[in-house]
Parts: structure tokens; C-alpha cells; sequence
């Protein structure tokens, strides 16, 4: 049998992406070898990751959602992931032992360099608490400790990124400085977040830019929260299904500039192939999955 590689995750064979970029690039370098989707229900996540990781063929490969955090205890070097990104998209076997590495911060910060003056920033908003949030703090939080960031979760509460943790803060923002948004929870992903006691109301927009308010009124609120900030420079949303969120939408509609996600799932998807297989060069890696 071959080596092989997985992207793992709840149902990662419903639509995930990276099984098309690994396997076109391997098909390129004549790498014998495929990346198949695992979907791992979460009751048996526990009892199925130690098997995989035990199957000497496994390479390795990427990580998807519920499970960036949640798979860090599995890795060999969980201290370190711990101090820095706190999530893990990438999966590497070295030397018998699965490291775990996360490409989402470096994707997202490369492709916003290129997009916006980040040295002109003052504020950064960013919206979500979960394994690709924090990852993109913490490399938001090292390369660009100087411009004040704040984090909003789902209840509202601001939190600051600070020695590699989330921490709550009181905190009232300066809507006149040069700000950034940056979308990284799943609220816009089709069909994603419901809400509500019956469950069937979808979650279009994050709470912070539309305070809860629901069905017409939530656009609404969405334009005035994005218009009360008189330096938006730039938004981004991290989805990329659909390719243009309701977010980015009104963005369009405001005249801001704004970005989805796609770039970012193909940077870090180029940058976590070479790490698995680090003779390949970045740049043909990601023309590759980009063509």
C-alpha cells in the first residue's frame, strides 16, 4: 500500500476543498500517493484519531472544523501550539510522531499584506472565538503587536489577545481610527448557524455588526454599525462558500473594500502540502492548486 494523507474532520467529504487542491498537486509532482476525506462523528473522535495516527502510511495532511483544537492533545508538540495559535490545520509525521502545525494565521495575514497598507492600521476587529480566530490573532499578535486588537465573540463580549490567550476586556472602541474587520467565525457559511428556540433562523451576520437584530432589521443594523466607523479600510471575511457573503454585500454596497476567503483557503492549503513534503517549492504548489 501507498502513503497516504487525510483531511479530518466532522464531514470534510461534504464539499471540503482540499482533497481537489493535494491530489491535483500530487498528480503534477507524480506523487504516488492521494488525500482522502475523513469524517469523524464527534462521539468517536477520541477513540478514531489514535488509530489513524497509529497507521505508519499516514502522512499526515490537513485538519478542518470542530477539530483544530480539540486534536492539539494528539500532537507531539502540544506546549508549543499551546503558547502560540492554539489550533492545528496541518498534520505532519516526522520521525514517527505527528506534529501539528497551523497555516491559517500565515495565510490570512500574507493575503491582507498584500491587499492593504497594515502599517496604517490602528484598530483591528475581529469577529469569532474559535480555532481559525485565534490562530489568525496569533500571528496578527506577532508580526503586528503595535495596532490594537479587539476580539467579539457571539454574546457580545470583547476579549483581548494577550500571552496567547483570549481575555476578556471592558473596553469602548475608538470608531474614528483606521480599522480592519476581519470575519473568522462560521456565521455566513451557507447553511451554517441557526439560532433561536426552534432552530431555523440562520445567523447571516456576526452579533457584533447587527446586535441580534434578525430578519430585515439585521441589514439594516449591519449598515449603520459598518458606517459608524468613519475609517474602514478594509473588510474580510474568511468564507468562501458562498463567494460573497451577506457581509461582503453590504460592503459592496457601502463602497468598502472588502475580500472572501478563497485566496486564503489556497495559500494555506499550498503552505500545509509543503510541509508534508518540503523539497516542493511553495510558489509551484500554490500555482498549481490555483490553476
Amino acid at each position: 500500500m501507498n502513503n497516504y494523507t487525510l483531511i479530518l474532520g466532522e464531514n470534510p467529504s461534504k464539499g471540503a476543498r482540499s482533497p481537489l487542491l493535494w491530489n491535483k498537486t500530487y498528480k503534477h509532482f507524480k506523487i504516488n500517493q492521494k488525500m482522502y476525506p475523513r469524517d469523524i462523528p464527534l462521539n468517536s473522535f477520541d477513540y478514531e484519531i489514535p488509530q489513524i495516527f497509529d497507521d505508519e502510511l499516514f502522512l499526515g495532511g490537513a485538519v478542518a472544523v470542530p477539530y483544530k483544537e480539540k486534536i492539539i492533545n494528539f500532537t507531539h508538540n502540544k506546549k508549543e501550539i499551546l503558547e502560540g495559535p492554539q489550533a492545528v490545520n496541518c498534520l505532519v509525521r516526522k520521525e514517527n510522531k505527528l506534529v501539528g502545525y497551523n497555516t491559517d494565521g500565515i495565510a490570512t495575514v500574507s493575503i491582507l499584506e498584500k491587499k492593504i497598507k497594515m502599517g496604517s492600521l490602528e484598530q483591528i476587529i475581529l469577529l469569532g472565538t474559535g480555532g481559525m480566530a485565534k490562530a489568525v490573532a496569533s500571528e496578527l499578535a506577532r508580526k503586528y503587536s503595535k495596532i490594537n486588537m479587539y476580539i467579539f465573540d457571539r454574546n457580545l463580549n470583547c476579549l483581548i489577545f494577550k500571552n496567547g490567550k483570549l481575555k476578556k476586556t471592558k473596553h469602548t472602541l475608538d470608531r474614528s481610527l483606521n480599522t480592519l474587520i476581519i470575519n473568522c467565525s462560521s456565521v455566513g457559511f451557507i447553511n451554517n448557524v441557526k439560532i433561536g428556540k426552534t432552530n431555523k433562523q440562520i445567523l447571516e451576520i456576526h452579533p457584533f455588526l447587527t446586535q441580534y437584530k434578525l430578519e430585515n432589521n439585521h441589514i439594516n443594523q449591519c449598515i449603520s454599525t459598518l458606517k459608524s466607523f468613519k475609517n474602514l479600510k478594509f473588510i474580510l471575511d474568511v468564507i468562501y462558500q458562498p463567494d460573497k457573503t451577506l457581509l461582503l454585500k453590504i460592503a459592496d454596497y457601502l463602497g468598502v473594500n472588502s475580500q472572501n476567503g478563497l485566496e486564503i483557503n489556497l495559500l494555506q492549503a499550498a503552505i500545509s502540502f509543503q510541509k508534508v513534503y518540503p523539497n516542493q517549492k511553495l510558489n509551484e504548489i500554490y500555482e498549481i492548486m490555483g490553476s
